[in-house]
């Protein structure tokens, strides 16, 4: 799971002056990102020409009316009635430094901050358009992570954690529609580059 994830006022500068000058009113804050919240997102751009950024919101609406959707299971991800066409037709990377999770301990949740390589890295997710419920001739896009089996540091905290696309593989991950391709990525990332600490 990732609940929160971090991402520093520079970097999201940064990508904030990338994205669409109606949209960057939206970008306010940086810092722990809770859900709910509205990020940079990046995006395939029209015809595939070049990738975009967006301000979205992280989260899917509950199909229950409440809540929102912030992780989806990579592994059935391609075949869940909600998130089978975002799969297949918009995904996205969502940058950050680092994410959170808990760990129970002595009837104590103790905060982990994790860090992949201690730098810059994207995580993979899944973009879509909603109805918004106040007026439904409005499309709203949201977001939500795809998560992983757990790598063998953060097991120890957590059972799973966020899809980290790297470098090498970011076109391939926003443009591909080669199924076997893209599974290839729905990997945990290498234990070596992974960095916690207690917060």
């Amino acid at each position: 799971m990732c609940g929160r994830f971090y991402i520093p006022e520079k970097e999201l500068d940064d990508f904030a002056k990338l994205v669409a000058e109606n949209e960057q009113y939206l970008v306010k804050k940086h810092g722990e990102i809770y859900p709910g919240d509205t990020v940079p997102i990046i995006t395939p751009g029209k015809d595939q020409a070049r990738n975009e950024v967006h301000a979205v919101k992280w989260g899917f609406p509950s199909w229950k009316g409440k809540g929102l959707i912030i992780n989806a299971r990579s592994e059935t991800a391609s075949q869940k009635p909600m998130f089978k066409a975002p799969f297949q037709k918009r995904r996205c990377l969502i940058p950050a430094t680092g994410f959170y999770e808990w760990k129970s301990q002595d009837n104590k949740k103790i905060k982990h901050f994790i860090s992949i390589d201690n730098k810059l890295f994207f995580m993979a997710g899944l973009y879509w358009f909603f109805k918004d419920k106040n007026n439904e001739n409005v499309l709203l896009p949201a977001f939500t992570i795809l998560t992983t089996e757990a790598n063998s540091k953060i097991m120890s905290i957590h059972n799973r954690m966020p899809v980290i696309i790297d470098e090498d593989n970011i076109e391939k991950w926003l443009l591909s529609s080669n199924y076997d391709e893209l599974n290839t990525m729905l990997r945990p990332a290498n234990s070596d580059k992974t960095y916690i600490s207690k917060v």
